[in-house]
């Protein structure tokens, strides 16, 4: 029994259990930093919480100089709003209800019991402590008198379900700002009166209350703010000096009644008069799109961005601003390009391009004479020139290059009629293809960019979405909205065909090419379709290959040659998949992926797997995906593997390993001994190897693969079954 007992105490130590390893495939790295933050509140002690859109919420507990995510419980990365009550519980809504932390955002917990419409849109706090909560569309106003613990619909009078702002005065008066002008009520919530004399816009945002109960009103539609003095009942146009024909998206108040306005497109605009006359205080504040502010004891005003700029701060009564978004990780990721040597760069939608120089340890922005800041594609040419392609926002998009690592750039669109950059390709040639929405079509360059030409004959829809080059410089581009799918050119894009044999879903959002295996990833339609098609035969052909996909919107694709064979992964707006049999099966990786809405994935030459998310910055697999180690050791002995898959339809992949440097030569032969094809007769140095063999065009039956390398032959036996 002794003995028994240390044979089991040894094998514990030395084969742990699994539960002991790391769960995890994925970790987040640090960055890129910034995001849309459409919430933000400051606890008694100054903790200042920022809501975000796909980021979750984070903590400052330095002013805002870092961010820490705050994220234990909650079940949606989406912020809409936030609360602190008098008891210093914190109070998120979103677009699953609403949460509450009872210690200052370490741990979250649903508190939904009778909100019968959760996406929840705003949130204010009475001086008794009692919460309200206003929907999106299809409730109105929720109240709790128990910290959050129960809720009740407090709809008598309010015809409109979209309350997107509310403000309480002195008096526990309650406004919610609706699609419908304003409504009031005057006894907790249990009956509302409509407030239209005066208000011009039924499209009303926002309301802030100064210290003499004087309500602001933030509107869209180019009518700007108003002003009550009578407690809502009449109301009068204070536009004077305010210029913006936007969206008034956040209305704040310090304690000298200085009254900031947040503007979707032009910034901030302040009030020192209780908006008798406005100014624009834009000074270093270089997100323009304004969503939300909170004022701290101090009056250091910070306000929240969208389009990625996330969270600026004054602390000059809005003279100056300064963005202060160290730590907080909420950005767009909507492009992923790694060099040889591991040198990363990550494009987002809002905040520019970012640059990893430690594999994607942390990121630094490299937006040095680079106007554009919306970025959807980038690609690196044999030669290490970097080319970005951009959305046309802001008056800047189009192709930017880079001939030194990013550190400074040059717009490249002579010749593109279109700015909207959706997908970038570089051919064998370094001639780069774009690929532009909005009826651009694809454009070439084989000067590096210094011109480009229109290249679209053939192309009967000019909606591109994505493009990819294979081994012998085809060209294939991924269409949207137009019904056809996906095109093929062999002529460096002077021609192109339709090529959707077999192809049922017709929306595009990604395409990886080798050999003659084409992949495409496409988004349901109707609520049917989607998901990923493979083609065998360069494309002229597709089967769908969804078996395991549990999600069917499809937003990138990446594929990487491993010992064993090729890895692919799909991102979806619901996670990532892998599939180690091309395609044939699908299982979800997405343990530590903490944010699902993956919009890129790329490879490194390690093997490591990248993936850019909608408000989540970068995560990286915690392994590499390939045997990379292993295929640069020497093997000690010649061996040539089984094929896998074997039996195969079309596609399979031949192994084997060399312990020293010679000419080999990898053939495959019939039954009868003839010569099918040669797939590789070259030197190359010891080591491991794998080729994959496209048999698409032979037709059933046995085959043999023989492999010479100097005194060394062996041949294995496979199976082609269609």
């Amino acid at each position: 029994m002794k003995n028994l007992v240390l044979v089991l105490l040894l094998i514990a130590i030395l084969f742990p259990a699994a539960s002991s390893r790391p769960q995890n495939f994925w970790e987040q790295t640090n960055g890129p930093c910034g995001g849309n933050v459409t919430a933000l509140a400051v606890n008694q002690t100054g903790d200042i919480f920022a809501g975000t859109t796909g980021g979750g919420i984070l903590k400052s507990t330095d002013n805002g100089d870092s961010w820490n995510q705050v994220n234990n419980g909650l079940t949606t990365n989406n912020i809409a709003a936030l609360a602190v009550n008098s008891s210093g519980y914190i109070f998120a809504g979103t677009n699953s209800g609403i949460f509450r932390s009872i210690d200052n955002g370490e741990n979250w917990t649903q508190v939904n019991n009778g909100i019968t419409y959760t996406f929840i849109i705003s949130l204010t706090v009475n001086s008794s402590g009692h919460i309200f909560a206003g929907t999106f569309e299809g409730g109105g106003v929720f109240r709790s008198t128990d910290n959050g613990d129960n809720w009740i619909l407090l709809d008598n009078g309010l015809t409109n379900t979209y309350v997107l702002g509310m403000a309480v005065n002195s008096n526990d008066d309650i406004f919610a700002a609706t699609y419908d002008y304003v409504f009031r009520s005057t006894d907790n919530g249990e009956s509302w009166v409509h407030l239209t004399n005066g208000i011009t816009n039924p499209y009303c945002w926002c309301l802030a209350v100064n210290s003499l109960d004087y309500i602001f009103l933030g509107t869209e539609g180019g009518e700007g703010i108003f002003r009550s003095t009578d407690n809502g009942d009449t109301w009068e146009h204070i536009n004077n000096g305010f210029t913006s024909p936007n969206i008034v998206n956040a209305l704040a108040i310090n304690s000298t009644d200085d009254v900031f306005a947040g503007t979707y497109g032009d910034g901030i605009f302040k009030s020192t008069n209780n908006g008798d006359n406005w100014a624009q205080f834009n000074n270093g504040l270089t997100g323009l799109y304004v969503v939300s502010f909170t004022i701290n004891s101090a009056d250091d005003v910070f306000a929240g961005t969208y389009l990625g700029d996330g969270v600026f701060k004054s602390t000059d009564g809005g003279d100056n601003w300064t963005q202060i978004n160290n730590g907080l990780i909420a950005t767009e990721v909507r492009t992923v390009a790694i060099k040889p040597d591991n040198l990363s760069f990550a494009g987002t939608y809002g905040t520019g391009i970012f640059r990893s120089t430690d594999d994607g340890e942390d990121w630094t922005p490299v937006n040095n004479e680079l106007p554009a800041a919306y970025f959807t594609s980038i690609v690196i040419n044999s030669n290490g020139v970097i080319f970005a392609g951009a959305d046309f926002v802001d008056g800047a998009g189009g192709v930017y290059r880079s001939t030194d690592n990013g550190d400074s750039w040059t717009e490249v669109n002579h010749g593109m009629i279109t700015l909207d950059v959706r997908a970038l390709a570089i051919n064998s040639n370094n001639d780069v293809f774009v690929g532009s929405y909005f009826g651009g079509g694809v454009f070439r360059s084989t000067d590096n960019g210094d011109s480009w030409v229109q290249i679209d004959n053939g192309l009967t829809c000019t909606s591109i979405w994505s493009l990819a080059v294979n081994e012998n410089d085809d060209l294939f581009v991924g269409t949207a909205g137009c019904g056809t799918g996906v095109y093929k050119s062999t002529d460096n894009g002077n021609t192109w065909t339709l090529i959707n044999n077999g192809l049922t879903s017709t929306d595009i959002t990604s395409l990886i090419a080798f050999n003659d295996t084409v992949y495409a990833g496409t988004l349901s339609q109707m609520g049917t379709g989607g998901g990923v098609f493979r083609s065998t035969d360069n494309g002229e052909t597709w089967t769908e290959q969804n078996n395991g996909l549990t999600f069917y919107d499809i937003t990138s694709l990446a594929s990487v040659s491993d010992i064993s064979g090729r890895v692919i992964f799909s991102g979806t707006s619901n996670g990532i998949f892998e599939s180690s049999d091309y395609s044939e099966n699908w299982v979800a990786v997405n343990d530590g992926l903490t944010n699902i809405d993956v919009r890129t994935l790329a490879f490194n030459p390690g093997g490591f797997v990248f993936a850019g998310t909608a408000g989540g910055g970068v995560f990286r697999s915690i392994n590499s995906i390939t045997s990379v180690e292993d295929a640069h050791q020497v093997p000690l002995t010649f061996s040539l593997s089984q094929n896998y898959p074997n039996p195969f339809n079309p596609v399979t992949v031949i192994s084997w390993q060399s312990p020293f440097s010679s000419v080999q030569a990898l053939k495959v032969y019939d039954v009868l001994g003839r010569e099918v094809t040669t797939l590789v007769n070259e030197y190359r140095p010891a080591g491991k190897y794998q080729k994959e063999f496209n048999a698409s065009k032979l037709s059933s039956g046995v085959y043999f693969y023989k492999l010479s390398a100097g005194q060394f032959s062996e041949v294995k036996k496979m199976i082609l079954i269609k």
